[in-house]
């Protein structure tokens, strides 16, 4: 072999182990979730308090983190167990299933949310996503896996309480992208809608527009991220696409988001609800991501109490 075969050969074989590097380097920040890191800060967006609304919202998560419930379990599809948080109000009342967001917990991503849910004498059960919390597992699959766990969730509720037992999905940012996949891909008829709070349209666009956030150039990184996934996720992230999932839904979807998001912009929540059958997108002037309810808490309810009469009718609530 002469020289400069050699000298190209090594080449191509340095690129590609420092291609499969960065792939794996990209897999790892994007999609491994360190059991040993775990649970996620419930303060993490509120740390520097001064102003109304960080102590506010500081002072609904200390609200929820006291108050009582029962730990739930079920098994997802691939053998992990997954566990949630269960608030009982009433035997016979229906059910609201929160998924929360990425790396997040339920006390972070609930503490509004939950708390209006029992105030209206409804039942709540807030799972730790995989990947998350004490649930089992090691990777969040942008809603990809996630969706089916929330079909086990149901599943839990209708084992338990029984098969009319009416149910209500939310969600919030990847949970809220979850829950509208988990209806798309096709639920029982108890689970009457969804609420979903700063959706991301595809798992894709949302990875993508972070890296070039980062400044990672966001066309050479995603495609070995996408391999890396299926090497060793064992998902494929560009089959989370949100608003296709939005398509196949049969269940109304209340959509709220922040007009000042700059993390999940709300282009992505029209064109969820531009897919949908039956949907209607609120969004909030002047809230960021997930702030909506901090912004106007009023209308937050209002928008909430109106969608679950609708829903479940008016004697459930």
């Amino acid at each position: 072999m002469s020289p400069s075969v050699l000298i190209l050969a090594l080449s191509v074989g340095v690129l590609v182990l420092l291609l499969l590097w960065l792939g794996c380097y990209a897999y790892k920040k994007t999609f491994y979730n360190d059991p040993k890191k775990r649970p996620a800060d419930p303060y993490r967006h509120v740390k520097d308090a001064g102003s109304d609304k960080e102590d506010a919202a500081r002072r609904i998560i200390d609200e929820m983190i006291a108050r009582p419930y029962e730990n739930v379990y079920t098994a997802s599809h691939d053998g992990l167990k997954l566990r949630g948080r269960l608030y009982m109000q009433d035997e016979s009342a229906p059910f609201v299933i929160g998924m929360h967001g990425y790396r997040s917990t339920p006390m972070l991503d609930f503490s509004g949310g939950a708390p209006l849910s029992i105030n209206f004498g409804l039942n709540v059960i807030l799972p730790d996503q995989r990947a998350c919390g004490e649930s089992e597992g090691k990777v969040i699959s942008f809603g990809y896996n996630e969706s089916i766990d929330a079909l086990s969730w149901i599943e839990y509720v209708r084992e338990r309480w029984g098969e009319d037992r009416k149910i209500v999905l939310v969600g919030v940012s990847l949970g809220a992208s979850t829950v509208i996949m988990a209806a798309g891909r096709g639920v029982p008829e108890n689970v009457k809608g969804v609420i979903a709070d700063c959706p991301y349209s595809s798992a894709k666009s949302i990875i993508m527009k972070v890296m070039r956030k980062k400044g990672v150039p966001a066309r050479l990184v995603y495609p070995l991220l996408r391999i890396t996934a299926r090497i060793f996720g064992g998902f494929d992230p560009s089959k989370a696409e949100v608003y296709e999932y939005a398509a196949k839904t049969k269940i109304p979807i209340a959509i709220i988001h922040g007009e000042a998001d700059d993390f999940v912009p709300v282009h992505m929540s029209q064109k969820i609800c531009g897919s949908a059958p039956d949907a209607q997108l609120h969004t909030f002037e002047g809230a960021t991501h997930v702030m909506s309810y901090l912004t106007d808490t009023e209308r937050y309810k209002r928008i909430t109490e109106e969608f679950l009469a609708k829903i479940l009718g008016n004697s459930e609530l």
